[in-house]
């Protein structure tokens, strides 16, 4: 009794391991990159969801968080017609713009701010 036991909690622990909590890095005033795993980061802030998957590429520069998303094969969520491509997130007030040229990213940060990426 004592061997099956033994086998399985063993069992069920190799079970829980591939069960994996979501990563979350915080970027700035409450928001976060987040990941459920490696073709699944998006951005939140509290519970949720302000940028869909998948963000490539994010970097805040002072208040601002400024990356670049594509819309994976098979996406997380429903609503297929959301802009890829680069996206700005204005922390202080809560605006995000989609779908934003570069040159639009250089205006916001008053030219202090190139991609390179």
């Amino acid at each position: 009794m004592i061997n099956f036991t033994k086998k399985l909690v063993f069992f069920i622990l190799l079970i829980l391991s591939g069960c994996i909590e979501p990563t979350h890095k915080f970027l700035v005033n409450g928001y976060y990159l987040s990941s459920t795993n490696a073709s699944n980061t998006y951005i939140t802030k509290g519970y949720e969801v302000v940028i869909h998957s998948d963000v490539l590429h994010v970097e805040v520069v002072e208040h601002l968080i400024i990356g670049k998303r594509h819309l994976p094969e098979r996406p997380d969520h429903n609503e297929l017609d959301i802009a890829e491509g680069y996206f700005i997130i204005d922390t202080k007030n809560g605006e995000v713009s989609l779908g934003v040229e570069k040159n639009t990213i250089l205006k916001s940060t008053n030219g202090e701010y190139k991609i390179d990426w």
